[in-house]
């Protein structure tokens, strides 16, 4: 079995049977990359940074991962679509960063969909209480002496954490690394052939 294949991809394209394959260009090539890249400003006109902002949401992947099949691919993609419109991400990192937190509120939204259907579980028992407001505490006290209910706490904290941090580290980084041009920038092209 080949471990560096997952899915018919290539996991880790520089690994080929646990060996690091040398993919290093000329560090003539590499500099003229980077002079390269870093003139680049990202789209300019409406229509290039709306085409850009979709970019990660065509492959699906994200959504792939995370959606179990009753749930709505087409939601999920909504949702990615509006973080990323509201946080516009410069970068691969920030992109990471946002696909992080919309993965934890997904999945957040989940644990709570299942604290309530088990609340509902266990209040539609014939044999409890008469008022809704006994039913739901008789349920909530079953559920709070099993492992069922303070796992699922345990859960929602860590995905709030989760969400929570990568937030604030996509604050961070945009306020330690302002999306400015690089000095490098005002050196000319450099063509390597």
């Amino acid at each position: 079995m080949d471990f560096n294949r997952i899915n018919g991809l290539q996991a880790f394209p520089g690994l080929v049977c646990g060996t690091l394959r040398s993919m290093m260009s000329s560090d003539r090539r590499i500099l003229a990359s980077r002079a390269n890249g870093s003139r680049s400003k990202g789209p300019v006109t409406a229509a290039g940074k709306l085409s850009s902002s979709q970019n990660a949401l065509r492959h699906g992947l994200l959504a792939r991962c995370l959606v179990l099949e009753d749930e709505s691919p087409e939601a999920f993609q909504a949702l990615l679509a509006e973080h990323i419109e509201r946080l516009q991400p410069v970068d691969g990192l920030e992109l990471g960063m946002i696909e992080e937190m919309v993965a934890a509120w997904w999945r957040m939204r989940r644990a709570w969909a299942i604290e309530t259907h088990m609340l509902d579980t266990a209040t539609a028992d014939p044999a409890a209480a008469a008022t809704p407001l006994d039913r739901i505490t008789t349920a909530f006290t079953g559920l709070a002496s099993s492992a069922a209910l303070p796992l699922m706490h345990r859960y929602e904290t860590r995905l709030h954490l989760v969400y929570r941090r990568a937030l604030h580290n996509l604050l961070m980084l945009r306020a330690a690394v302002p999306n400015e041009p690089s000095p490098i920038s005002e050196h000319p092209v450099i063509d390597v052939e």
